[in-house]
């Protein structure tokens, strides 16, 4: 009989205290030194079984300051009693489903959070699926809460890959009661919640300029989704508006392909590097700014003293970003939600504001 690898029976006996309660979210997961000890391995061991439960969204690791069970922990949160243990009377219009690409950004766990808080308090609960950046994944995802019975309306995060996807066009023909969180598929007439990404990424651009920088880099995911587009228009527009001039061989927008195929800080790095005449980087996403701190800080030949800020807060020290208020988006995908839920269908765009925060 095969035993147990070491990894696993850490990684199992996490999982279960969570599950359990033992564990709630937010609580501070044992430091790795403490697994050490009680089971007697490896730090690299310890290190396996946290990475497992950060790829399956049951935890988050704060550099410095530990790992910590999710807000909303992927695995579990879902109906704690299977639909069949229910009566039809506690099932009908009792749930709401949200659909989500990833746990693994800041952003997306707050609104995750928040959503919950919401729906808990409108007398819902929230079905959870995550679609790992696959549109066929989100595609299954539609029509299985769709076919739940009790799912009276979803709330959708789209995939980073914006393709129309048939499924959730079907929605919208269909007046079925759903919203768009954060991104949205352009031309289909429906809910939808947004940051102001526009203004978000002009404010943030304009504060460069105004400082004296002129060769300013864009590091960006690929322009494949509207919250992306969005920003990038913004910082264009921010140009344009102060009559200087765009060179866009400053903008470094990583292939979807190269994204998902682990490259990603390569293909930053490279980018920096043949540009060594930029005074600033405005990165569009945290994880973006992140890799390009690291470049910055760690390959010879680039200059460390480049001013990089972010659209979002990269839990950096030190650098200026635009902060999202992922509680009144979250509040109000549910409130516009509920709204159609009361048999108002009237589809509109609610953009909420952001917040320069100036390190």
């Amino acid at each position: 009989m095969t035993k147990t690898p070491l990894y696993k029976q850490i990684y199992q006996s996490i999982k279960d205290k969570i599950i359990s309660g033992e564990l709630r979210p937010k609580d501070r997961v044992p430091s790795e030194q403490e697994f050490m000890d009680e089971f007697m391995v490896s730090k690299i061991t310890v290190k396996n079984a946290l990475a497992a439960l950060v790829d399956e969204g049951l935890v988050t690791r704060i550099q410095g300051k530990g790992t910590f069970v999710a807000a909303v922990p992927a695995s579990v949160a879902v109906n704690p009693l299977p639909l069949a243990n229910r009566s039809a009377s506690s099932t009908a219009k009792s749930y709401i489903g949200l659909i989500i690409p990833t746990m693994k950004t800041k952003v997306i766990q707050r609104l995750v959070d928040y959503i919950e808080y919401y729906v808990k308090e409108a007398g819902y609960q929230l079905i959870l699926h995550i679609t790992r950046e696959s549109s066929s994944e989100e595609s299954r995802s539609v029509q299985e809460l769709i076919g739940t019975p009790g799912v009276c309306g979803i709330i959708v995060f789209p995939t980073e890959d914006e393709r129309y996807n048939e499924s959730l066009l079907r929605l919208s023909l269909d007046k079925y009661p759903f919203v768009f969180i954060d991104r949205y598929l352009r031309n289909i007439e429906t809910y939808r919640i947004t940051s102001d990404n526009w203004g978000g990424a002009y404010q943030t651009v304009s504060r460069l300029l105004q400082k004296g920088h002129e060769r300013i880099a864009l590091v960006s995911p690929d322009n494949t989704n509207t919250s992306i587009e969005d920003r990038t228009h913004g910082f264009e527009k921010a140009f344009i508006d102060n009559n200087i001039p765009i060179d866009k061989s400053l903008w470094c927008h990583v292939p979807i392909d190269i994204l998902r195929n682990g490259g990603t800080s390569a293909y930053v790095e490279s980018f920096l590097q043949q540009q060594p005449h930029i005074t600033a980087v405005f990165a569009l996403t945290a994880e973006m700014t992140r890799l390009t701190h690291h470049a910055l800080h760690q390959e010879q030949g680039l200059n460390p003293q480049i001013e990089l800020v972010s659209f979002d807060d990269p839990e950096i020290p030190g650098i200026s970003h635009v902060l999202q208020d992922e509680e009144q988006m979250a509040h109000s995908a549910v409130q516009l939600l509920l709204d159609q839920l009361e048999g108002h269908y009237v589809p509109q765009r609610v953009e909420i504001p952001v917040q320069w925060v100036e390190i």
